[in-house]
């Protein structure tokens, strides 16, 4: 069998596809259980209500910080109708729109540019601005900008919107502004306070070294395949999972157009997903 427990819909700031999209693609890519797990929002579960219950997990994808570093928790299972997550939606959406204008001003002084809101919102009626819109918008109205020229020379296997957040707006990046997130541990809770499991996600990406998760004592699990991971670093996150004692998961993190090289399903598992999979299904059992 093969799973995704980490996809994300239209509801996410940056991602584009419906939820009956989804689940035709991947059906179409033969895949026998998915996860919609969008950034702080619930809402596609609520649409996946109307599906095959035993194609799909609730899911959350949520943003927080875990030392020094912001940290991306998966909540599986949950009950996605519990007021936390629409407290977690409406915190998060206050954040993105109050840093937005902090951020432009942040892109203007880092690459001289002379962009302002308006314009931004003009390109895209009706939407929050986040750093995909203003990226976006830098992109298309500075083409030949000596420190974008490498995010437009779209190469196979790049996504260039994500590689220059990580590049520059991530924590440490010149151009970072901080965001008023939960902390991780907290993030836990709710999660399991919801009957659901924790799963930490993409960990080659996020967090510094392997050994600070063992510090997250209430942590259940942690992706081990995924579309971030190479065979050598899923082995390694494997290793550790099983020294651990924490639950293996597998996710694509797929965006659609936000990240054109990641596909539905693209986990980076070799083989059959039934082993860990198992496992989960069982966690996710003892919390009801």
């Amino acid at each position: 069998m093969k799973a995704d427990l980490h996809i994300h819909t239209r509801y996410s700031f940056d991602g584009e596809t419906s939820v009956s999209d989804i689940f035709s693609m991947a059906k179409k890519r033969q895949l026998d259980c998915i996860a919609l797990t969008d950034h702080n929002d619930v809402r596609a579960n609520i649409e996946a209500c109307v599906f095959d219950r035993s194609l799909w997990i609730p899911g959350i994808e949520i943003d927080c910080y875990y030392k020094s570093n912001i940290v991306h928790i998966v909540g599986l299972g949950i009950d996605f109708n519990s007021a936390i997550y629409r407290t977690i939606a409406s915190n998060y959406l206050n954040e993105l729109e109050r840093i937005m204008n902090i951020r432009i001003h942040v892109f203007n002084r880092l690459f001289d540019l002379n962009m302002h809101i308006n314009q931004i919102r003009n390109k895209n009626p009706g939407k929050l601005i986040t750093n995909v819109e203003i990226t976006r918008y830098m992109f298309e109205q500075y083409p030949k900008h000596p420190q974008f020229q490498k995010y437009l020379n779209i190469l196979p296997g790049t996504n260039p919107i994500a590689d220059f957040y990580w590049d520059f707006c991530a924590i440490g990046k010149p151009g970072y502004v901080k965001m008023v997130l939960p902390d991780a541990r907290d993030v836990i809770h709710y999660i399991h306070q919801t009957r659901g499991i924790a799963i930490l996600a993409h960990p080659m990406i996020s967090v510094k070294s392997l050994e600070d998760v063992k510090e997250l004592k209430s942590l259940d699990g942690i992706e081990v395949y995924c579309s971030y991971h190479d065979q050598q670093q899923g082995l390694k996150v494997k290793q550790f999972a099983e020294d651990q004692n924490l639950l293996i998961s597998a996710g694509s993190d797929y965006h659609g157009k936000n990240k054109p090289s990641i596909n539905l399903g693209d986990t980076h598992e070799e083989g059959s997903s039934e082993e860990w999979f198992l496992k989960i299904k069982e966690a996710i059992a003892r919390k009801k």
